[in-house]
């Protein structure tokens, strides 16, 4: 066995590493073995082994490792956690603006088209002469467009208020009564034709 250990360590040229199972260690301990032989001129033939035991020398430097090993896999486990939970919140935090900008973006539409409804059924009621069925008092609109559109809308209700107190009454009651009549005979038949 010795002869077969020096060639095996003549060929890798360095320590060999065995395990060793006795009584004492059954599970097989890992040792460092070296053989050298040592002669002389003299006749003197002798092989010197070397064992070491691998946790005398590495065994703190293993210990360090696998508790190195368990740290990095514990921040692994906490960054992939940190990680989860940040991917939550930010679905969570674009889902909620999404919604929040939406709703914004309707209430956003509806205050501009407010305006410009009431003044679509103002200028309704201007086209037959109805001229007090406006109201010129209410606040004007914010939005820039719709208040010149109104500013002009009450300039041309001030001018036909003043137009009509020179014209005679008949001539307004008889636009007025033809109105309601051509109006009242499209109704009937609109209602008509739908049966």
């Amino acid at each position: 066995t010795t002869k077969k250990l020096i060639e095996e360590i003549a060929v890798t040229g360095g320590l060999a590493v065995m395990n060793i199972t006795t009584d004492l260690a059954p599970g097989g301990e890992a040792f460092y073995y070296r053989v050298e032989r040592l002669y002389d001129e003299y006749g003197v033939d002798w092989y010197v082994h070397l064992v070491i035991d691998r946790e005398y020398i590495l065994g703190s430097i293993d210990r360090k490792l696998a508790e190195t090993k368990a740290g990095i896999q514990t921040a692994e486990n906490k960054v992939d956690s940190n990680l989860r939970k940040s991917r939550i919140t930010l679905y969570a935090s674009v889902g909620g603006a999404t919604v929040a900008l939406t709703v914004l973006s309707v209430l956003f539409v509806f205050r501009i088209i407010e305006p410009l409804v009431v003044l679509e059924q103002e200028m309704a009621a201007v086209a037959v002469m109805r001229l007090e069925d406006v109201d010129t008092t209410k606040p004007l609109s914010a939005l820039e467009e719709v208040r010149l559109m109104q500013v002009s809308f009450l300039q041309m209700i001030r001018n036909l208020v003043e137009y009509r107190n020179y014209m005679p009454a008949s001539v307004l009651q008889d636009d007025s009564d033809d109105d309601d009549t051509s109006a009242q005979e499209n109704d009937l038949s609109s209602i008509d034709a739908s049966r």
